[in-house]
């Protein structure tokens, strides 16, 4: 882990975003125009040419979704459950509504997208909790049909958890296609996938290639990289805390960013050597030492002011203070996709069960974006619906502010009713 001093040090080390991956970007491309020419026949032989064996059946039949959500073990049901129904409570509290005033004739009506397909990654995890953080808020806002797509070799099936997620949350279909050809099959359409309206999910760098790519064709919720989190600690953070935080997120890629920031020297230390110890006994340590020790962190710095500060730079997908009294620092928080305040918030939780999608800004992009939820599956249509004598207090506005833009057709669309209204 890379250990740096002072404010001025940490933001030269840690602002600004990792560089696009240009050969990703060439293969994701090759992969979007074959499958928008050659639809399944492309999806199949991409996909048989990347897992070393030939794909077998696109869709799971919904009898195997049925099977896998009656074969789990039922703590894993429950967790199922309880994870989708406080995910679906924290959408349902953050669900806009449609509006109209009376007095000023105009309103806004908020209306769901039509069809969506979320991407849960197949790596080397079964990624179920991305099931419930991308299917559940699309189900909140109202969403017609719910695609899944995530990758599984040849005949096999996705994992059983995936699939009772799937039948949990409620999901419409289930296509056990992974990588760029999924992303593409979602935005083109296949013979057997319909084309969708948004595309959401976290993926590899292919599929984050391939959905930078597709923007403006479909909807993209984010462009989402190696996950990162940061840790602010002060002089009573607990050490074995904060590392299991770090590692938490470490494990997952070794080009995850685990990132501390802490007051002091002494409880970095402490921090740094928990790391180690906790590493040795982490089934993924491989992939969690690696990045540790190639993307890891250290930053001291002389306040929790200052700690914050940093943050803000680095707008890291998870900000833990793990400080004595967060509350009095939340307000200085500008930029974080997520932030978990206190010790017991630990960032496990939101992964898991605390209710916001775990699906989250990264790289950088928490200074204008944000986590997952109802509103990226809405569209917001405002509607002006003026009677004559609205529009009357207003149309000689419209009409000057056409002809200072030289728009003088504009113009008269505002003389003509109002000439007609006073009887000329």
């Amino acid at each position: 882990m890379k250990r740096v001093t002072g404010l001025s040090a940490a933001l030269e080390l840690l602002s600004g975003p990792q560089p696009i991956d240009e050969e990703a970007d060439a293969v994701a491309a090759r992969i979007l125009d074959d499958v928008r020419q050659n639809g399944d026949a492309a999806v199949r032989r991409i996909s048989g040419e990347l897992d070393g064996e030939p794909i077998g059946f696109l869709e799971v039949p919904r009898s195997e979704i049925d099977a896998a959500l009656a074969a789990i073990p039922i703590e894993t049901r429950e967790a199922l459950e309880t994870a989708t129904e406080r995910v679906r409570a924290f959408q349902s509290a953050a669900m806009p509504k449609s509006w109209h005033d009376d007095d000023r004739h105009y309103g806004e009506l908020v209306m769901p997208v039509k069809r969506v397909g979320a991407y849960v990654p197949g790596g080397t995890a079964p990624l179920a909790s991305t099931v419930i953080m991308t299917v559940v808020p699309a189900r909140v806002a109202g969403v017609e049909e719910i695609y899944l797509a995530t990758p599984a070799a040849g005949d096999s099936l996705p994992h059983p958890a995936v699939l009772a997620a799937a039948a949990i949350a409620g999901a419409d279909r289930v296509f056990k296609i992974g990588g760029a050809q999924a992303i593409a099959a979602f935005a083109y359409g296949t013979e057997t996938v319909r084309a969708v309206d948004l595309i959401v999910g976290p993926g590899n760098v292919w599929v984050t290639a391939a959905k930078r790519q597709l923007f403006g064709r479909v909807g993209i919720d984010g462009l989402y990289g190696p996950t990162e989190t940061l840790v602010v600690a002060d002089e009573t953070s607990d050490p074995e805390f904060c590392a299991s935080d770090l590692l938490a997120q470490a494990e997952h890629d070794v080009r995850a960013r685990p990132i501390l920031v802490s007051t002091s020297s002494k409880i970095a230390d402490e921090i740094e050597a928990a790391l180690k110890r906790q590493l040795a006994d982490l089934p993924r340590k491989a992939i969690a030492g690696e990045a540790v020790e190639t993307n890891g962190v250290s930053v001291i710095v002389a306040s929790v002011e200052e700690a914050i500060e940093v943050a803000n730079a680095v707008a890291p997908e998870h900000l833990c203070l793990a400080i004595a009294d967060p509350a009095p620092y939340i307000s200085l928080v500008r930029n974080a996709g997520g932030l978990f305040a206190g010790e017991y918030s630990a960032e496990v939780i939101g992964d898991y069960v605390a209710g916001p999608s775990h699906v989250m800004p990264t790289d950088g992009t928490a200074r204008f974006a944000s986590a997952l939820n109802v509103r990226h599956f809405l569209k917001f249509t405002p509607v002006v619906d003026l009677d004559s004598a609205g529009f009357m207090e207003i149309a000689q506005q419209a009409a000057v502010l056409a002809r200072t833009e030289g728009l003088h057709g504009h113009a008269n669309a505002a003389e003509l009713r109002m000439k007609r209204l006073i009887g000329e």
